[in-house]
């Protein structure tokens, strides 16, 4: 099969018809059929010989290459069994979707101080400081990111979330303000700084207000060390997002978004994201082929 697969958890792609249309667009005039496909289309499956499938409809497929926009590293490992190119890889999916494995792979670049809640833990742990924020370490999009004053909220707040996993970080001193360098093939290729209309979550879907923005030699090397940190462990960002953070003056590292947004870019810019991105690809199945 020469198709690209889209590939989307049902909810998402719901959420973003409009990209999915734009990437079959892009692709169309690239040569390259593009097809949104749900996970929930799809059974995975390992034969008796222990060889791994797919198949769609009860038919067995096998896709030119995945362009992963769901955050199942174990989906995107199972196809890459298959011998299916996946971008980006499960390395860089189970890397980026739990910030706690996020924050430990870039351990030594700078962060905010982060502590790994267990499961269950109705106390702050010993020593916080007022306030902090709290968070799900596998969520997205600002989902139940919480600054808390006290342990009252900060009980409230970790209710909210359990029994799922979580963290809670130290806030940085200029909360609510953070710059998305978007990353396109190991190349830095331009930011947005964000801004939170109310609160700590500046993230577009809710209301956060965003401009174009030219990096600073700080910025820019933080967020290359990042990019050299993924590359070095050969999980290459293919198209991602590396979110700083500001502490007195100084970037430091928020996050980083595996299937990251591309709205505040187009909103912002003349830069196609989803063109260059296509085109990269095509040169490196060309390459690989």
């Amino acid at each position: 099969m020469n198709e690209l697969w889209l590939l989307y958890d049902r909810p998402d792609f719901e959420a973003n018809r409009d990209f999915a249309s734009l990437m079959r667009e892009r692709g169309e005039a690239l040569g390259l059929s593009i097809a949104p496909v749900c996970l929930d289309e799809l059974s995975l499956e390992i034969a008796e010989d222990g060889k791994p499938l797919c198949l769609r409809a009860g038919i067995p497929a096998h896709p030119r290459a995945i362009l992963s926009r769901q955050r199942s590293s174990l989906v995107s490992f199972h196809f890459e069994r298959m011998g299916v190119p996946v971008f980006n890889s499960s390395r860089v999916c189970a890397i980026c979707n739990d910030k706690r494995v996020t924050h430990q792979f870039l351990s030594g670049l700078p962060m905010p101080q982060t502590v790994f809640l267990p499961c269950g833990q109705t106390q702050p742990p010993p020593g916080t400081r007022w306030p902090v924020i709290v968070k799900p370490a596998c969520s997205h999009g600002g989902d139940r990111v919480a600054l808390v004053q006290n342990a009252r909220e900060w009980q409230a707040a970790v209710a909210a979330i359990q029994p799922e996993p979580l963290l809670q970080q130290a806030v940085v001193s200029q909360p609510g303000r953070d710059l998305r360098v978007y990353v396109l093939h190991e190349r830095i290729l331009a930011g947005v700084m964000r801004t939170a209309r109310v609160g700590v979550v500046s993230n577009f879907k809710r209301g956060g207000q965003f401009e174009l923005h030219t990096l600073t030699p700080h910025e820019r090397a933080l967020a290359e060390a990042v990019i050299d940190r993924f590359s070095r462990a050969g999980a290459p960002l293919h198209m991602a997002g590396v979110d700083l953070l500001y502490d007195h003056g100084q970037p430091v590292i928020g996050e980083v978004e595996d299937v990251v947004g591309s709205r505040m870019l187009y909103k912002t810019s003349d830069i196609d994201i989803v063109s260059l991105y296509l085109r990269g690809l095509n040169a490196l199945q060309a390459k690989a082929e």
